[in-house]
């Protein structure tokens, strides 16, 4: 299933238009609820170094709780930005988010920063067959690339993915 929305997401960014998906079989949480614990001591790992994960909840675009030393940890995408709650494209960020990583054991890759000013843990985001999520949120213009260096270990490829979408004018761009 994974490798049909990839395919569909490459043929619609390149006919220039962006792909709304159906939902996996968890649904897409708003953010509420109970609140996930902060993160665990020894969460914290080398810039580079991929610990696993199992996504219990996709929050949004570019958010995500997940099992993390057997406790709920809330995961921000490093460097990506997409639409809150309210805004246009909020809900199809969220549901291709919930495509590519709902109810999936993921790989989190520290980067240059460890946590946001809420307590979240700032990550890459890998799944299974090696498919960067903060990168692909951004190339289907479901997320904006914002940098706070020009060292982050992908952000040559993350730049490059949102140019393309500015040009094809997809999603946020639009």
């Amino acid at each position: 299933m994974l490798a049909t929305a990839i395919v569909l997401s490459v043929v619609s960014t390149a006919i220039g238009c962006t792909m709304i998906v159906p939902l996996r079989e968890t649904a897409v949480s708003a953010e509420t609820g109970t609140e996930p614990a902060a993160p665990t001591p020894g969460s914290e790992v080398s810039v580079g170094a991929p610990i696993p994960a199992h996504v219990l909840r996709v929050l949004s675009g570019d958010t995500i709780e997940v099992a993390l030393n057997g406790h709920p940890v809330l995961v921000r995408y490093l460097f990506t930005d997409s639409p809150d709650l309210g805004e246009e494209l909020y809900n199809e960020a969220a549901k291709l988010n919930q495509l590519l990583v709902g109810n999936a054991d993921v790989l989190l890759v520290a980067g240059d920063i460890d946590q946001d000013e809420d307590g979240r843990l700032l990550r890459y985001v890998l799944t299974d067959d090696g498919l960067l999520v903060n990168e692909h949120m951004i190339a289907e213009g479901m997320a904006r690339y914002e940098p706070k260096s020009d060292t982050s270990l992908h952000h040559a490829a993350m730049a490059e993915a949102e140019a393309a979408a500015m040009e094809l004018g997809i999603g946020v761009w639009r």
